[in-house]
């Protein structure tokens, strides 16, 4: 489909529609995140990496809007030219940090959904911070938006879902941990014998149990305690690719 594509793109007898055509077809490779295609595109034509559709934005812009982190890699493939890139702004003072801080548009979300759009959009946000100037972190756009206020503002709600997921997952984890805890402390003082001294104490298998019991009840307690340190959390966007990524 790329060599078809091209051999025709050659073929146009008008060298400006050539390049117009080709322009419009980059961006819509690069919003549905076809790198393979985007990649021969730029080797025949390399001047379309300038290219900014009607809104100032390069091909790297609606990359990154897009969370497709496929092409977005070619970005460090180009070599400086790439400082000359992540600095553009769009109409409204977007910066990449902006665009990429904006929520995908989505279907409603379900809970399964949830986790990965956090961990996407952070991820994401963390490579794009490592590629454009220091200064445009807090550089404001036209609503008066620094990238962190633009993206939680477009995680509001999200956040919220979040929250609402983790406590519920939390809580049923905890449940069984405390289940689990219950049964071996009492296992672990329970002797089987009037006596006070278990039948088995002296085989090597008891030994195993013994031991065994004391393993799970640590790991329970521990998991209670971490179950309860994430119901304390405050639930902030970055703590569901921090400290909530177990």
């Amino acid at each position: 489909m790329v060599w078809n594509f091209c051999e025709l793109n050659k073929r146009a007898i008008n060298g400006k529609c050539k390049k117009t055509y080709s322009s419009r077809i980059l961006f819509v490779a690069a919003e549905t995140g076809n790198t393979i295609f985007i990649v021969e595109l730029i080797r025949l034509y390399p001047d379309l990496i300038w290219k900014v559709n009607d809104h100032n934005q390069s091909i790297f812009h609606i990359v990154v809007k897009h969370r497709r982190k496929g092409i977005c890699n070619f970005l460090y493939e180009i070599g400086s030219m790439k400082d000359l890139i992540t600095p553009l702004r769009d109409e409204n003072d977007n910066n990449m940090l902006h665009l990429v801080g904006k929520s995908a548009k989505q279907k409603r979300l379900q809970d399964v959904c949830i986790w990965s759009c956090f961990t996407n959009a952070t991820e994401t946000i963390i490579e794009v911070e490592a590629m454009i100037p220091p200064t445009y972190r807090e550089r404001k756009n036209k609503d008066g938006l620094t990238p962190h206020e633009l993206s939680t503002e477009e995680h509001k709600d999200l956040v919220l879902q979040g929250e609402k997921w983790m406590k519920g997952t939390t809580i049923h984890c905890m449940v069984v941990a405390a289940l689990i805890a219950t049964i071996v402390f009492a296992a672990a003082f329970t002797a089987p014998q009037m006596t006070g001294i278990p039948i088995f104490h002296s085989e090597a298998n008891f030994k195993v149990f013994v031991v065994a019991d004391a393993i799970s009840l640590s790991a329970s307690a521990a998991s209670i305690l971490m179950f309860l340190s994430i119901l304390t959390s405050r639930y902030a966007e970055r703590d569901f690719l921090q400290s909530f990524r177990f």
